[in-house]
């Protein structure tokens, strides 16, 4: 399987969500975990606490609005359970991004592995590099836009 055969994948298991609520990035996190759909054996407990945790050590922001959060440790073993959940927030929220714009989207990161996870931050870092790419975030895709969108780029 190709890299961005992997990262639709893994976009298709997590999914797209909106509306994440919050004011702060703790905020924001618990109103995310407490709607995904996580794989079998992952604790949202667990997810919430090592999103916080993550956040606390330096932003997961990369800018433009976009944050990629994600535990510092993996909570999934299996490729197969790793997942993208791409949360669009109600109303943009501070992260401390180095650019200082407020973050609107989420894309919170199970990989089951550093190398995959690694492979992950590269091509979204790539993907969010895309000024139309970003145009096409502000307007909340939905999975199938989404995924449409990813295949062009990649």
């Amino acid at each position: 399987m190709s890299d961005s055969e992997a990262i639709l994948r893994m976009i298709r298991s997590g999914g797209v969500y909106y509306n994440i609520s919050g004011s702060k990035p703790d905020e924001v996190f618990a109103d995310a975990v407490s709607q995904l759909v996580l794989p079998e054996g992952v604790d949202p407990a667990l997810l919430l606490s090592g999103l916080c945790e993550r956040e606390g050590l330096m932003t997961t922001s990369v800018g433009n609005g976009i944050a990629l959060p994600h535990p510092r440790t993996q909570l999934v073993t299996s490729p197969q359970n790793e997942c993208i959940y791409v949360c669009f927030l109600d109303k943009a929220v501070n992260f401390g991004a180095m650019d200082s714009k407020p973050v609107f989207v989420l894309f919170i990161i199970l990989s089951a592995d550093s190398k995959s996870h690694l492979n992950v931050l590269s091509l979204l870092s790539w993907l969010i590099q895309q000024e139309s790419f970003r145009v096409i975030l502000k307007e909340k895709p939905d999975t199938l836009e989404l995924v449409k969108a990813i295949t062009q780029y990649l």
